[in-house]
Parts: C-alpha cells; sequence; structure tokens
C-alpha cells in the first residue's frame, strides 16, 4: 500500500486527501494529516437471535480454506447484497460456537451449506458475528464445514460507491473495495487477520455496460436481460486483505510480456499516457523478475478508480487513484506505480503474519520503487543504493506494536524500514541480499512471514552483531543526528549521535581531490570529527554508498545553527572549480542532486550549462540544476548582460521539444523563478492559447500541465487559459489542478480583477458536485467576496443553485455557511436566501447550518 508520502492511512476517502492537500497548496502547511474525517459508517444494528447469544469460541483459531461471494451492488440503496459462503476448518473437536469479524450493515440469514439455518447474533462494538455451531454434526478439527451467510454491506471506508457526477468529465460510476489493513470485515463476513490465506471467488451483477474486475481468473461471463454477470476465481490462496473487485464502465489497455497479460483499467473516457505506463510496468517486471522470482499470478492490472488518492495492492489487480497515476513520465506517478507492484512478490506472494510485521511488506515496496525508479534516479547506476530517496521521522517506529493496526502507518513501516533493508543490502552484497530474498520468497510462497523470522533469514550474512544491531533498528524511535560545531581546522567538527540504535551500518563520509583521487572518513559514534578540504579542490560526498536517509534528516534546523556550521558543511558538496565540476559528473545521479539542492556551481557560465545538464545521470538532478540556475538568473543583483545570456541560454532548454523530459519527471519543483528570466506567456504561447480554446487541442498532458502550472501569468490569461481547463479539460486530475492555479492567483489579484475571479467561481459550484472541485470552488467565493450582499447576488445565487440540485453533497453544509457568509449580515439577503430553498431537501448538516447559520 501507498503511504503517499503523506501518511495518509488507508480508508481515508479523497476528501480528506484533497482538504489536506488543498490547505498545502494555499498555506504551506504539511499536507500529512487529514482534513477531514470520513462520514459516519451506517450503524450496526444487532440481529435478534433465534438461541441465546453464543459466546466467543474457545480453543485454536480456524483456518478458512475459501470465501465464494455472490451477489449484486444496488445503487439505489447504496449496498453491495450478497451471500458469502465461508469454507473454514474448526480447529477444535466438537466446536460449539464460531466468530468472525463482521461489521456489516445487515446478516440476514446464516445455515450450513445444503439448508439447516443456524442461530447467530451481531455484536456491533467487537465488530462480530457469532454463529451457534453447535446444531452442525461431528464437528471434528479437520473436517471442512462450510456456512452460507446472506448479509448487506453498506458503503464505507472499504467498500466505495461513486455515482456518475455533475461536473466529472467521466460520467460514469464506479464501486469498489479498499480493505487494508482492517476493513474487509465492512463489504464481507470474514477472519479478518492476515495470515489466514484463503481461495477466493466473487460472482457479481451489474450494468450491461459495466465490466468487473477481481482477483483471480475470469471463469464466467454472460450478458442477461437484466445486465451483465462475472465471476473470478483463484486457484491459489489470498490474504484477506487483498480480496477484492471493482465495478465501472471501464475501458481496458492492454500489453503482453511474454504470456502474461498486463492491463491498465480506467473509466471510459479518463485520459492517461497508457502506453507508457504499461511500458512502465513490464519493464518493472522483468527487473523484478531478475531480482526476485517470476511474476507469481496470472495477470497484472492496474485499475485506476475515482476518489482515491493513492494505491492499494490488491493481489494480481493494483488499485490506484485516477488524480496520481495516469503521468508515468511525472516522479510521483511512477513511484506508486512500480511501489504497488512490487507488493506482488512482497505482501501478496508472501504476506505478514501480523500488523507488526508490516514492515516487512512496506519498506521492501518501498526499496522496490526506488530500484525500479534508478534508470531515472540514477542513470549511471554505480554504487548508489537509493537511501538518499527515503525519509524517517522521529517517533515513527519500523514495528510499533503500541498501535492500532490502522494507526501502524506511518514513515516507519515505509521510509525507515527501506533504510534498514538498505543498509543490511550494503553490509552483505548485492548477491546474499537478492539471494536471501528470492529464498524468503521460495520459502514461503502463498504464505506469510514474521519479523523474527524474515530479519533472521539475513542473520547468517550479517553476523551476530550487525543482526542484534538491525534488530534493535526496529524498536528506534529517535534517529542519529550530527553535532555540528567549529573544528580547529577552520571547517566544521562533526559529532554522530545515535541514541535508539537506528544505525546499522556505519555513516561515511567521502573527498574527491582535483586529480581523482579519494580519502575517507568513517563518522565514529560520540566522537567529533574534523570535517574540512585537506587540499584545495577536494569536493565531499556524504554517504558515497547512499545507504542512509539525507543528510538533512540528520542535523537540528539551521535556526538553532547561528554560526552557519550547517551552511558550511553544505558548501563543501558544492563544486567550486571546473575539475571538481567534473568529479561531481562522475558521482552519479544521487550525488549530484544532493549538490545542486545546495545551488548551482559559481563557475559554471551560461554557456557551458546544456552540457553540464546532458552530463548528469539523474532527471532529479536536471530538474535541480535548471531551477537553480533560473533562480541565479532572477537574482536582482546579477550583471544585466550575465542575465541576459542566462536566459538566452535557459529559454531552449525549457522549451522542448515538445517540452523537456526532467520538466515533466520533477514537476514540483520551483520553476516559478524561471518565469521571471524567460518570457513565459511567449515561450509557451501555442500551450496557453490550446488551453483557452479547450478541448481537444487544449488537452495537454497532465505532466506538462503540472510544469506549466509553476508559472504566474497576467490574470486575464490566468483566467481565460486555466479557467477554461477547469471547465472543460477530459481530465478531472487537470481541472483540479487549474482550480488550484486560479485560487492561489488570488492572492496578488488587484480589486480590478476580483470580480471575475468571483464571477468564475459562482460558475463553477453549481455545475460540478466533485468534491475537490466544488470546496475549490466554494473558498474562491469565500476569498473573493464582496462587501455587500447585493455585489455578491450572482454568488448566492449560485450556492443556491447547488442545493437545490437533485443529489447532496459532503459539502452542502459548507455550501449554506458560504452563502450566510456572503450575505454580510444583511438579514433580508439571508431570509431571501433561506425562502429559496423552501421544499428543497437537504442534508441533515446542511438543514442544521441553515436554522443555526452561527453553527459555522
Amino acid at each position: 500500500m501507498d503511504l503517499a508520502r503523506s501518511l495518509v492511512r488507508p480508508g481515508t476517502w479523497l476528501a480528506a486527501v484533497f482538504l489536506a492537500s488543498c490547505v498545502a497548496a494555499c498555506s504551506g502547511a504539511d499536507p500529512a494529516a487529514p482534513g477531514q474525517s470520513p462520514p459516519d459508517d451506517t450503524e450496526l444494528q444487532p440481529e435478534p437471535p433465534t438461541e441465546p447469544e453464543p459466546e466467543p469460541p474457545p480453543g485454536p483459531p480456524i483456518d478458512v480454506q475459501r470465501y465464494e461471494v455472490t451477489g449484486e451492488f444496488d445503487w439505489s440503496r447504496g449496498r453491495l447484497v450478497a451471500t458469502v459462503a465461508v469454507t473454514f476448518l474448526p480447529g477444535d473437536d466438537g466446536l460449539r460456537s464460531l466468530r468472525l469479524d463482521s461489521a456489516v450493515a445487515e446478516v440476514k440469514a446464516v445455515r450450513l451449506a445444503g439448508g439447516t439455518d443456524l442461530p447467530f447474533a451481531v455484536d456491533a462494538e467487537l465488530r462480530a458475528l457469532l454463529i451457534d455451531v453447535s446444531r452442525v454434526p461431528d464437528i471434528s478439527a479437520d473436517q471442512a464445514i462450510t456456512l452460507e451467510i446472506d448479509y448487506e454491506a453498506a458503503e464505507s471506508d472499504a467498500l466505495h460507491a461513486i455515482p456518475a457526477r455533475r461536473g466529472d468529465p467521466a460520467a460514469s460510476r464506479a464501486v469498489y473495495t479498499l480493505s487494508e489493513p482492517l476493513n474487509a470485515a465492512l463489504w464481507m463476513p470474514c477472519h479478518n487477520t492476515p495470515e489466514d490465506r484463503a481461495v477466493f471467488s466473487i460472482d457479481l451483477g451489474m450494468g450491461a455496460q459495466e465490466t468487473m474486475i477481481a482477483n483471480g481468473t475470469l471463469v464466467s461471463d454472460e450478458q442477461g436481460a437484466s445486465g451483465r454477470r462475472m465471476k473470478y476465481a483463484t486457484d491459489y490462496t489470498v490474504p484477506i486483505y487483498l480480496m477484492a473487485f471493482a465495478i465501472g464502465d471501464f475501458e481496458v489497455e492492454g500489453t503482453m510480456k511474454g504470456s502474461l497479460p498486463v492491463s491498465v483499467w480506467h473509466r471510459r473516457g479518463v485520459p492517461g499516457d497508457y502506453d507508457r505506463l504499461l511500458d512502465e510496468v513490464v519493464r518493472s517486471i522483468g527487473l523484478f523478475e531478475e531480482l526476485l522470482v517470476p511474476y507469481p499470478f496470472e495477470k497484472y492490472a492496474l485499475v485506476l478508480v475515482p476518489e482515491y488518492g493513492g494505491g492499494l495492492e490488491n493481489l494480481g489487480i493494483t488499485f490506484q487513484g485516477e488524480s496520481r497515476s495516469t503521468a508515468p513520465t511525472s516522479s510521483g506517478d511512477l513511484r506508486l506505480t512500480i511501489h504497488e507492484l512490487g507488493h506482488q512478490w512482497f505482501g501478496d506472494l508472501v504476506t505478514v503474519e501480523t500488523w507488526d510485521d508490516l514492515w516487512i511488506k512496506e519498506g521492501m515496496a518501498t526499496l522496490l520503487a526506488e530500484e525500479g525508479a534508478r534508470l531515472y534516479l540514477d542513470e549511471s547506476g554505480e554504487g548508489t543504493l537509493n537511501g538518499d530517496s527515503f525519509a524517517a521521522v522521529v517517533d515513527s517506529l519500523i514495528v510499533d506494536p503500541d498501535r492500532d493496526p490502522d494507526d501502524k502507518y506511518t514513515s516507519g513501516p515505509y521510509g525507515r524500514a527501506a533504510w534498514l533493508l538498505t543498509q543490511i543490502r550494503s553490509l552483505i552484497g548485492e548477491e546474499s541480499f537478492w539471494g536471501t530474498l528470492r529464498d524468503v520468497l521460495n520459502d514461503h510462497r502463498f504464505g506469510a512471514i514474521g519479523t523474527d523470522e524474515f530479519l533472521g533469514a539475513f542473520a547468517r550474512h550479517l553476523g551476530p552483531d550487525a543482526t542484534a544491531r538491525a534488530r534493535r533498528a526496529l524498536r528506534a524511535s529517535a534517529l542519529p543526528h550530527l553535532d555540528l560545531g567549529r573544528s580547529p581546522s577552520g571547517g566544521v567538527l562533526v559529532t554522530l549521535r545515535d541514541p535508539d540504535g537506528a544505525l546499522v551500518a556505519p555513516l561515511e563520509l567521502l573527498w574527491i581531490a582535483d586529480d581523482g583521487t579519494t580519502r575517507s572518513q568513517v563518522l565514529e559514534l560520540d566522537q567529533g570529527a574534523d570535517v574540512a578540504p585537506q587540499q584545495e579542490g577536494e569536493l565531499l560526498i556524504f554517504d558515497p554508498l547512499d545507504r542512509h536517509i539525507p543528510w538533512f534528516y540528520l542535523v537540528d534546523d539551521s535556526s538553532l545553527d547561528p554560526e552557519g556550521h550547517a551552511a558550511r558543511f553544505s558548501s563543501f558538496r558544492l563544486p567550486t572549480s571546473p575539475s571538481q565540476v567534473a568529479n561531481l559528473l562522475e558521482a552519479g545521479g544521487v550525488h549530484q542532486t544532493a549538490a545542486l539542492n545546495v545551488g548551482l556551481p559559481e563557475t559554471l557560465a551560461p554557456g557551458a550549462f546544456a552540457a553540464f545538464l546532458d552530463g548528469l545521470d539523474a532527471e532529479d538532478a536536471k530538474g535541480v540544476a535548471v531551477a537553480a540556475a533560473c533562480v541565479r538568473a532572477a537574482d536582482p543583483a546579477l550583471d544585466p548582460a550575465l542575465r541576459a545570456a542566462w536566459s538566452s541560454a535557459l529559454a531552449p532548454l525549457l522549451a522542448g521539444p515538445p517540452f523537456a523530459r526532467w520538466t515533466e519527471f520533477t514537476p514540483g519543483l520551483e520553476y516559478g523563478a524561471c518565469g521571471e528570466v524567460v518570457d513565459a506567456l511567449a515561450l509557451y504561447a501555442d500551450e496557453w492559447s490550446a488551453l483557452a480554446a479547450g478541448p481537444p487541442a487544449g488537452d495537454l498532458s497532465d505532466a506538462h500541465l503540472q510544469f506549466l502550472y509553476n508559472f504566474e501569468l497576467p490574470l486575464e490569461t490566468v483566467v481565460s487559459a486555466w479557467g477554461n481547463v477547469a471547465r472543460q479539460s477530459s481530465s478531472l486530475r487537470a481541472r483540479s489542478l487549474a482550480m488550484t492555479r486560479i485560487r492561489l492567483d488570488i492572492d496578488r489579484a488587484r480589486p480590478e480583477h476580483v470580480p471575475a475571479l468571483r464571477a468564475f467561481f459562482a460558475e463553477i459550484v453549481p455545475s460540478t458536485e466533485v468534491f475537490d472541485l466544488l470546496y475549490q470552488a466554494l473558498d474562491g467565493l469565500s476569498r473573493t467576496k464582496a462587501p455587500t450582499a447585493t455585489e455578491n447576488a450572482e454568488a448566492l445565487a449560485a450556492l443556491r443553485q447547488q442545493l437545490r440540485a437533485a443529489s447532496t453533497t459532503p459539502l452542502d453544509g459548507l455550501v449554506v455557511c458560504v452563502a450566510h457568509e456572503l450575505t454580510q449580515g444583511d438579514a433580508a439577503a439571508w431570509s431571501e436566501f433561506v425562502g429559496g430553498l423552501d421544499g428543497v431537501e437537504l442534508s441533515a448538516e446542511a438543514a442544521a447550518m441553515l436554522a443555526d447559520p452561527s453553527s459555522c
């Protein structure tokens, strides 16, 4: 599962993800915490038992052999109406009562396969279905029993039902599951523990034009008078949290990797670079097969679903959000796709015994994502291990038994776990590292593994001391840190501290002299090291094997370093001579990126910049270099002739053709300064004209739009170009990006621009019920409101129109509150607004706000 680098736990709906990202975009805040809680699940009502309520079963746990689901999703009621046949081994002779995990809306009946009804009770608080099996004759531990459970499951964090919506260019519905870690019980009674794998089949009805994708092989597909019915089944076991389906009006883009079908499923009309996406998936499968074992399942399908902000590695059928997976030339999209693919080996072929072992699958998938993206992160591929790509946070433990399963999805099991694995990799070498992983996959194929056994697999290569350090690192809370001070030589005195034992491998520095000779420094714990060049022209490479997290995680905030030791340390990494530049170009992409994050080499002239850029090994490094060059050229103190030279050097690089590869890969870099160096209005004149004209000419790729987003334009162009994207683009992702760009420009709008912006947001409000678009339009209206209700009349009419629409949205309460704000205390205007809603069926929240706007 993808952490999305935002630490939003699984099951959080897109409303929360979007709101968090929206706040971050507007204020620069950390988007780690969700901005809104999901709606409450349907309250579970206990089924009246026909017999006294059974007690939870004593004795050993059951072993489920098979789940067989049959039913259909009732769109009129928002419920999955289904029967699940659960075949299990009782685990105990004479078992009298059975407990399954269940938080479905209603259990209607439980019976022994073949007909005998069984007493049952539902405990909503414990999320349990308690079944009296005392009537089942001759129960023995090794004799399989099949129960059939009729039930209904409501829409929830686990069962997402997205109807066709106003303002969504792909106007089709979709329903899909998101079960990890414990949400499977929300859509199916089950034994909800990861290590109890079972064979799975699902047989569901749907609309005639709709298609289902699920785990396993398609075994039947029938069209009938009332619609279509499809069934999938596996002939291997699946962890309960990876059993999944999605139904929608899907288009399928496909290819083959040998005999393996590889496909991308997306709602009809959702645009994307699917050929490139398929190429990247096929390439990555080939890489992982070389490193690990052959791909283990009958197909790989990447399913893009609406209103989901992350990725979930359902076995053989990864689900990813439409808003994060259509641009494989973008770093974030690519890494997410490869991360989820990596789970097919770690998580799916071999899963975890308990949720405390989450780090095994997430750490490995995080490591594999960077390995799969190495082609773009470090083209040289020499001697670096991608450690610089991993993130770690204090108090985010790799293994944290004190957290509930839902709360374990911190950076600990992701970046911090990948860092631990990378340290192990660096100590035992490539052959032993990948060989050990192959052994784990072969020995536990279609099974589970726990922390002790997984780490123990490396022990014979690590030795007892390093193994002990690795075990300690699993529970480390604090990060290592570097204390910086003044050294006698005039350099920096660096003292390494590691209070919790997070380090397993040494932390090293490498110095490269002008002539290419090198010297190493190993930072010993609690011993100050004099870090300074020993001869003129030495260049510092921090962590030359790239097995550790970036150095900025290891130092205090620069505000606590008034003498500038951190800046001085960083300066040793930036080339100051042509020979140092040459040495940097030989150092590998990750070290190039790290150095350029400090700044651009002072000696680099505009005329040499194109060749320098071409010599860099990483797309990240190229993007950082161009952004740094723009910052240098935009310096108002720079000589005008030099500024003009930089402008001439940068313009063709920024222009294409048709646009630079690195602008796609790193669209989030701060290219805004480039707009002060080149005339972005002229340089991208064709793009702005196409956007203003609208689709199809204005349907530029999402990746290119993400790059263009960086540039400030005259407000008239913003509204004409980006406004048309927000209204008409065939990509919902592009519409959201355009809305964000326009909202950001409110802050620099002059008074004469505000009415046009307010009119734009008023146009959007009644035209959409897509959460992120509507939220941004409401925020835009609030921020562009006029001082009187009369001047806000158009906006108030738009808000009333939204509330009068046939369907409600989760934002209807906010619509009411924005309307009250726009009346500006005018009682007559508020009364007119309320009167215009007579007879309208409002959501409970909207009705409450309308009755008492002071609660806004």
